[in-house]
């Protein structure tokens, strides 16, 4: 049974005291006893340890692991998950977080949800129009708020939202645009839409999200940044080429602005990345969409893009844990 049990070997990933320490801790559900599992460890290592020395081990070994998670633990008091760049329809599946379901108390999203690509200036070889992005983009939030369960629920507009308003500006007369919001995030989170089916002679309301979720304390923003806590989260509208040069511009500005913080979250480079000036931890989070259909500059020879996102922990003070804070890549 031990030879031919699949959850009895090693995984690829897998360091060995991970899998000595899923031995234990499985070991009724995989029907073997400490003395079965000091064999396989034996094996594994080409030692040859007492059933004793084994087991007192990682016994210790666990015991310590949940000293250092508990303490971890004891200087976070507020969990956040930042996501940001999903450009729906190119947005990566939610199934994607699904780690973090119970996990969080604090959802952000940090702009360019959608991607507004019929509106863009970009060549495409299709296109989904405008209506379509807000129905369907609008269902995965739905999709992914209903996944996290967050507390509160904080939306900024990325540059690709505000590509509404720059077309309504152009086509539209200027004091018809004071019937309209800026951005289709502020259609979704906000005011709601109605889609007028013209070919099948009927109209649908599609709810805004705040009222959807009437337990999450939602915020839109309505801006392109926000500051919760010590944290600034910000989706600029301008991109510098050099490497976290956006962030830096970003920190500049803020300072000169008169905010005081002490972690600033760059969402729009499609980068990942940290560091930090003086007291201050700058992350850049990467995005939430599938970068191979997201060739913008293909052939331009720019840097290539970061699938990813921020678990951003703070401690009581409104600061960051480092220690138990991960900044995630996915490519």
């Amino acid at each position: 049974m031990i030879a031919t049990n699949p959850e009895l070997c090693r995984l690829d990933n897998e360091t060995f005291d991970d899998f000595a320490l899923r031995l234990y801790a499985n070991g009724q559900k995989y029907g073997v006893n400490c003395f079965e599992i000091a064999d396989i460890l034996n094996r594994e290592s080409g030692q040859h340890k007492a059933e004793n020395s084994w087991r007192i081990r990682y016994k210790d070994f666990r015991r310590g692991m949940e000293y250092q998670q508990q303490k971890l633990d004891g200087d976070v008091s507020e969990r956040i998950l930042c996501l940001s760049d999903f450009h729906y329809p190119f947005n990566l599946p939610i199934e994607k977080f699904e780690g973090y379901k119970g996990k969080v108390d604090t959802l952000v999203l940090n702009g360019d949800i959608l991607d507004c690509m019929a509106l863009s200036k970009f060549p495409k070889s299709y296109r989904v129009s405008p209506v379509e992005e807000m129905i369907h983009g609008r269902e995965m939030l739905i999709d992914l708020i209903g996944l996290i369960a967050p507390k509160t629920l904080i939306v900024t507009n990325g540059n690709h939202e505000y590509r509404l308003a720059s077309y309504v500006n152009k086509n539209i007369d200027c004091e018809l645009k004071e019937l309209m919001p800026d951005t289709a995030l502020e259609y979704i989170f906000e005011d709601g839409f109605t889609h007028y089916d013209k070919e099948n002679g009927s109209k649908t309301f599609y709810t805004p999200l705040k009222e959807v979720f009437g337990d999450i304390d939602v915020r839109y923003t309505s801006g392109w940044w926000y500051q919760y806590r010590n944290t600034i989260f910000c989706h600029p509208k301008v991109f510098s080429s050099g490497i976290l040069k956006t962030s830096e511009k970003a920190l500049s500005w803020f300072r000169n602005n008169g905010n005081v913080f002490t972690s600033l979250v760059m969402a729009h480079t499609h980068r990942i990345g940290m560091y930090k000036v003086g007291n201050c931890t700058i992350y850049e989070q990467g995005c939430c969409c599938k970068t191979s259909k997201m060739q913008y500059a293909d052939g331009m020879l720019v840097n290539s893009q970061k699938e990813g996102f921020l678990y951003l922990c703070l401690n009581k003070d409104g600061n960051v844990n480092e220690d138990a804070t991960r900044l995630v890549s996915l490519n």
